[in-house]
This record gives structure tokens, C-alpha cells and sequence, in this order.
């Protein structure tokens, strides 16, 4: 597998580990690295992420938060020499639950900064998210106290 088609592989694991009520999974991409929303503090590394984020997503009876993060117009560079890439992309989330009917509850702006390992395995160093746009994100991510 190339660099490039790992790094889509890792990218890609963000949404399905999220979307299919995988938390520890989706905190473990963050095991190196640190996840930043809209130039607020860093969360940096996995226990962080796992208690200042994902504590806040609502998971619904069937295990999951109802919720497909769609990703698009992905530009990918990877400097192989250095072993390191970005990703500036757009993401996009649809939501359905009982209560709210399919739509768009969010898009913003990410940019994945990743390395490679000493063992050629790919890693985040990075993920900052801007520009954010709302719908009605409430039945996904519960306001922080």
C-alpha cells in the first residue's frame, strides 16, 4: 500500500470509528498527536480526547451517534523524504435520529497533519478544524460544562 493510499486509510478511519460509536478507536488516532477545533485549545493525545470530546458525543440505543462524516475535495501532499503529509479537506455531517429527520448538521474545514513512523506506519500529529458551519448540532455533541 502506498503512503498516500494509507494516509486516505487513516483519514478515513476518523469518520467510521466515530460514526459507528467506535470512541476508544476514534481517541486512539490521537494516541501521537492532538485534535484542535476552531483555534481553541489543543486535546493533546488519546485520554484527552477520549474525556474532553468524546464524553460529549450523544450515542444513541443502537451503539452509535446516527451521524456519516463526509469527507470531500481531500488535498493530499506527502513529502516521503521528510515523512510527513497533509490533508486540507472539507467535511461534511449528516445526522438521523427519532426526532430529527436526515440533514446536514455540521461542515467545516480540516486540515491532518500526519508522520510516518519508524516503522512506516502513519500517525496524526495534527487535525485542526475551522470555519465551522452549523445546522442542528444538538442531537450530536452535548454543550461543554
Amino acid at each position: 500500500m502506498t503512503s498516500a493510499d494509507q494516509i486516505r486509510h487513516l483519514i478515513n478511519a476518523y469518520s467510521f470509528t466515530l460514526d459507528s460509536g467506535d470512541l476508544d478507536g476514534f481517541a486512539a488516532l490521537f494516541a501521537k498527536g492532538e485534535w484542535v477545533f476552531d483555534g481553541g485549545t489543543p486535546l493533546v493525545g488519546q485520554q484527552a480526547v477520549r474525556e474532553k470530546l468524546l464524553t460529549r458525543v450523544v450515542i444513541y440505543p443502537d451503539g452509535t451517534p446516527r451521524t456519516r462524516h463526509l469527507s470531500m475535495n481531500e488535498d493530499l501532499f506527502v513529502d516521503e523524504a521528510a515523512g510527513t503529509a497533509t490533508c486540507r479537506r472539507y467535511v461534511t455531517v449528516i445526522q438521523q435520529t427519532e426526532d430529527l429527520p436526515l440533514g446536514v448538521i455540521y461542515s467545516g474545514e480540516y486540515l491532518d497533519e500526519l508522520a510516518r513512523d519508524g516503522d512506516g506506519m502513519w500517525h496524526y500529529t495534527r487535525l485542526s478544524i475551522s470555519r465551522p458551519f452549523y445546522g442542528e448540532f444538538s442531537c450530536h455533541i452535548l454543550p461543554s460544562s
